[in-house]
């Protein structure tokens, strides 16, 4: 089971390994708008981890459910194709979120998670969320 603190050392880690501009941590929609603001750049925003326990009282496995997003403000009044290269950077970032979380090569990117459930993964395009911006979330169990 990862802390509150290990989940926030964990963002701070992520931040200039998948060379993004900054990080916050929320557990709401309205907390993240909040603390986004009009902040610019790519952006995670971490969602504190919901816990629960599987199996028995003989055989307990402890598991997290994590969503973390990969945004940038929105910008007003935008054209088709500025849109689409807001898309395309926090994909590319996004994607490099994934490998950092997921792989267990040596080198620059170590697997965090052992016992993450790859096919948990789940990544999916947002829009207007937090007051204003867009981008993708990934979410998974580990």
């Amino acid at each position: 089971m990862i802390t509150v603190k290990e989940f926030k050392n964990l963002c701070t880690e992520i931040v200039p390994v998948i060379e993004i501009d900054g990080y916050v941590l929320a557990s709401t929609y309205e907390q993240g708008s909040n603390k986004l603001k009009d902040k610019a750049g790519l952006r995670l925003v971490g969602v504190y981890p919901a816990y629960n326990m599987e199996g028995d009282s003989d055989s307990v496995l402890e598991k997290n459910e994590m969503l973390m997003f990969i945004v940038v403000r929105q910008k007003e009044g935008g054209t088709d194709e500025e849109e689409i290269e807001q898309y395309s950077a926090t994909l590319d970032a996004m994607l490099r979120l994934r490998k950092y979380l997921t792989s267990d090569r040596s080198g620059t990117y170590c697997k965090l998670f052992f016992n993450i459930d790859v096919s948990s993964i789940q990544i999916d395009p947002e829009y207007n969320i937090f007051g204003g911006y867009l981008g993708y979330s990934i979410k998974f169990i580990c």
